[in-house]
């Protein structure tokens, strides 16, 4: 089972189109703002949002740090980049 890394909006619209129901999506970078629409088994890396200033706003986010970004990587091969 994948993951699915996702960088900005126009990789999770690619992404979404592409990917299993059971595989994570991990929003870093730009593709935060993606977070506000509900994806299933979609992890936030709070960082990204933090510093993009759109966490406040995020609910039933899946808010994850670097640590467990890592796991998932480890967990999940091989790991698809979307950066279209």
């Amino acid at each position: 089972m994948s993951v699915h890394l996702v960088f900005n909006l126009t990789g999770l619209e690619h992404c979404q189109q592409r990917r299993q129901a059971d595989e994570p999506i991990v929003l870093l970078g730009d593709g935060v703002y993606g977070a506000s629409t509900p994806i299933s088994n979609c992890f936030v890396l709070e960082q990204d949002a933090i510093a993009r200033g759109v966490a406040s706003y995020l609910q039933a986010v899946q808010f994850i740090d670097y640590d467990a970004f890592v796991k998932l990587t480890v967990k999940h091969h091989p790991s698809v980049s979307w950066v279209d």
